[in-house]
């Protein structure tokens, strides 16, 4: 993998020697102010299976050859773990156990779709390959259709950069579905690699390290989190608190000085600790040392479809305080309940299918890896307001976020993939009859998943995105117990200490077929029944 340089920035700067990788348990030191580190050692697990120790390592700030050695960041070393691709070494690791299993090890892990893209994608990608290949294109600048449709012409241009901001005709087409299908009017719109850099845009955009009165700049999040949000905070805008400490598998996001992490019932965000949050954090002159709310809804890791007038009530308590809300809507296609939807049950031809708010504080992310199954294709986009709420001023502050992240977009990505985006329109023209059609095949799935969960402690999820949350028994460590799941039962899923949940497991029931995952909650069910009943 090519590393741009904002990723060489991010790991090399705020250093400190790397840890080794992999599953094994680390002797390394409490963080003392100065970044200097103690002499009292922490033991910590960075993963699961082998453990071993290695040598002591020692630093201080007066010792030149260890802070000399090719240090990479602090930061970056203390961001949590990308769970995904722990569990994928896991399974790799006992992979050969189940060679004979004509099956295999079924994942329950990452959360992907078993289907595959709309014909229409295919067809806009095979066009615009063609017309690549047999071109003779001299160089001077091509016009764009208006109508949707990926033209021979722009299919000449697939091997060069676009505009930063993206695709022309995928912008027009967005914009159009974002007011079709949402009720955004006029937004403006960039497109991004994946929801994922999205996010990361937002962080890089609205974060200070060293805000108007001196502090770091907060996001709040809400546990059980999805962890790329928290990664992002912690490794380009987190800040360090004297007091640090390493939980088992890197910096524990409550203490990290740019992340608030906030309580939730059920899944459901607590809006009066946000709001005591809020209220705490404002500055007397005006201001917040709050300066973003992330939330996901339909709900990564939860599964938890939250309802419009409580995301109006958040929306409004935001705006209120004048804070950045930041609507990750990657799953809007997997309101199972449709518990979003207008008050009044308004069912008119014009009534958006999954509502967001159109308001000069809220940021929308969407993307193009879950519905359309094009995750590898690394397809997201932003939506942000373009209207003026404040007639002092001479433009709104979605408008000037939008000029101001066009920096990070040119620094990061430059521009998503050309071929990528013409996927994406593509994609789109199959419209969102489509998408529903895919998603109304995960309800065999997904009741055979709360089946093979029913035994747990306790459920949470299962009526939106394509999670479900279970508790594990109090004596259980949820790592070593997905890591069992995976060597003795074949199935694996995700630990609930990557999500601020530990104790708990979340299964994604929408990345194998009907009759695969059958299967694989036969093997869930088994292995939650045996192992809870050792515990």
């Amino acid at each position: 993998m090519l590393l741009t340089p904002i990723m060489l920035l991010l790991t090399l700067s705020a250093s400190r020697p790397a840890p080794l990788t992999g599953f094994q348990t680390y002797n390394t030191f409490a963080i003392a102010p100065q970044f200097n580190l103690s002499r009292t050692r922490k033991k910590y697990v960075l993963g699961f299976g082998h453990r071993r120790s290695i040598s002591r390592l020692t630093m201080a700030s007066s010792d030149r050859d260890s802070r000399c050695r090719l240090p990479t960041s602090l930061r970056t070393i203390q961001t949590l773990d990308p769970c995904v691709i722990l569990m994928k070494q896991i399974i790799s690791q006992h992979s050969s156990k189940w060679e004979s299993d004509p099956d295999g090890i079924y994942s329950l892990a990452q959360g992907v779709v078993y289907w595959r893209p709309p014909p229409t994608m295919y067809r806009a990608l095979a066009a615009a390959a063609n017309s690549n290949l047999e071109s003779t294109y001299d160089g001077t600048s091509l016009e764009f259709g208006m109508d949707g449709a990926v033209g021979t012409d722009d299919g000449r241009l697939i091997h060069t950069y676009c505009p930063d901001e993206g695709y022309p005709p995928l912008l027009e087409a967005l914009k159009l579905k974002l007011e079709k299908e949402n009720g955004i009017m006029n937004p403006h719109v960039m497109v991004t690699s994946g929801a994922n850099q999205a996010f990361v845009n937002c962080v890089l955009t609205l974060l200070d390290e060293e805000d108007e009165m001196g502090n770091i700049s907060k996001c709040v999040v809400f546990k059980p989190y999805y962890f790329n949000h928290v990664m992002a905070v912690q490794m380009s805008r987190g800040g360090l608190n004297s007091d640090l400490s390493l939980d088992a598998d890197g910096l524990d996001p409550s203490l990290v000085e740019g992340l608030l992490v906030g309580p939730t019932n059920k899944g459901v965000p607590d809006l009066n600790w946000l709001r005591s949050q809020l209220e705490q954090h404002r500055y007397s002159g005006g201001g917040n040392a709050i300066r973003m709310v992330a939330l996901v809804n339909p709900g990564n890791p939860t599964g938890v479809s939250l309802p419009y007038e409580f995301l109006r009530e958040i929306k409004d308590l935001t705006k209120e305080f004048g804070v950045w809300l930041i609507m990750d809507n990657t799953y809007e296609h997997f309101d199972i309940s449709r518990k979003n939807s207008l008050p009044g049950g308004d069912s008119t031809k014009n009534a958006p299918d999954y509502p967001c708010f159109d308001e000069e504080h809220v940021i929308n992310i969407f993307s193009f890896s879950k519905g359309y199954s094009m995750a590898g294709f690394r397809v997201g986009y932003i939506s942000l307001s373009s209207k003026n709420n404040n007639g002092n001023e001479s433009k709104g502050r979605g408008t000037v976020a939008y000029e101001q992240m066009l920096k990070v977009q040119d620094t990061i990505a430059i521009c998503t993939s050309r071929i990528s985006q013409m996927a994406a329109l593509g994609a789109l023209q199959a419209g969102r009859s489509w998408v529903h059609e895919q998603v109304e095949t995960l309800n065999v799935g997904r009741k055979l998943i709360l089946d093979a969960m029913s035994s747990m402690e306790e459920i949470i999820g299962g009526d939106g995105a394509m999670y479900v949350m279970g508790k594990l028994p109090a004596v259980e460590d949820d790592k070593d117990f997905a890591s069992k799941l995976i060597e003795q039962y074949g199935v694996a899923v995700i630990p609930g200490s990557f999500c601020g949940y530990p104790g708990w497991l979340r299964v994604c029931y929408s990345n194998l077929p009907p009759e695969q995952c059958r299967v694989a909650a036969v093997r869930l069910k088994n292995g939650l029944t045996d192992l809870c009943r050792k515990a």
